[in-house]
């Protein structure tokens, strides 16, 4: 059997940088994530697949319509944390990793967030503090057999409305990458409420 060729990488890439929306865009992510931590750092399985994926949100970077880079972020009461970041071998020599984190850092804005915290490999710091991070304290941790270190970045605000309790409902529904941008609820407006369920709690109080 034949088997196709990959495209190589054009003079003029597509670059892409969305949220990891489907459970398609997710499975690309975890394979981002087993090539480089799995396969190249040798990481073992349950360090790298530690249960938060459930509770995080994940981003995704297309170059020319195939994954290229993976980010997970998880958001605490004050501080956004950026964790999981990789960026495919083959597309590294494109400098995606710094665009990508200054993309993150943008959707941690837009939803209010004034800082951003991450763990840090010690081979990557300098490169770190090039997009604003700056190490929390002199203390190193290791894990999965690297050396670590806690950084930040102060975000400044937000070039547009935070979300509050007293935002619009409906912008509150939409996907949280896009929140300036009208979502699929909002479509739904047009049918009014036909209240389908009306008479439930009658029917129930019935039998």
């Amino acid at each position: 059997m034949a088997v196709p060729e990959t495209a190589g990488i054009s003079n003029h890439p597509v670059i892409i940088i969305k949220l990891a929306s489907t459970s398609d865009e997710l499975m690309q992510c975890y394979a981002l994530r087993a090539a480089v931590y799995m396969g190249e750092q040798h990481c073992p399985y349950w360090e790298e697949f530690d249960g938060n994926d459930y509770t995080a949100t994940h981003l995704i970077l297309y170059v020319d319509g195939e994954p290229a880079a993976s980010m997970r972020l998880r958001w605490f009461a004050s501080f956004a944390k950026f964790e999981r970041a990789v960026v495919l071998k083959r597309y590294r020599s494109l400098g995606l990793f710094l665009p990508f984190v200054t993309w993150a850092k943008d959707m941690a804005r837009k939803k209010g967030y004034t800082k951003a915290y991450l763990h840090s490999q010690r081979r990557l710091w300098e490169i770190m503090e090039r997009v604003g991070f700056h190490k929390v304290d002199d203390r190193s941790f290791h894990f999965s057999d690297h050396e670590y270190g806690a950084l930040v970045c102060d975000l400044t605000a937000a070039d547009c409305e935070v979300p509050t309790v007293f935002t619009d409902p409906m912008i509150l529904n939409r996907p949280e990458d896009r929140l300036d941008m009208p979502g699929i609820l909002e479509q739904s407006m047009e049918r009014g409420a036909s209240n389908p369920h009306a008479g439930w709690n009658n029917d129930r109080r019935a039998n």
